[in-house]
């Protein structure tokens, strides 16, 4: 699936990290770490945004939680 956004700003966070926030065609909006879109990047750029699945993150991340939550919880 993928998206065309446009860079409405470049900005840093309280905590110093450099985003910038995204519009997609139909207003929504996306504020994604600078470092994640090309080095180029400046306000006013559209972008094709595109995102895919990671089962193989995904799974690592659920034995994550799952193995906190038995161990914060008990065994179920």
């Amino acid at each position: 699936m993928s998206a065309r956004v446009t860079v409405d700003e470049i900005s840093r966070t309280e905590h110093g990290e450099l985003v910038a926030t995204l519009v997609t065609d139909d207003g929504r909006v996306l504020v994604v770490p600078l470092a994640s879109l090309p080095a180029d990047v400046r306000d006013g750029d559209v972008l094709d945004a595109s995102f895919e699945r990671l089962p193989d993150e995904t799974a690592t991340r659920r034995e994550r939680i799952d193995a906190l939550q038995r161990r914060l919880f008990g065994e179920p």
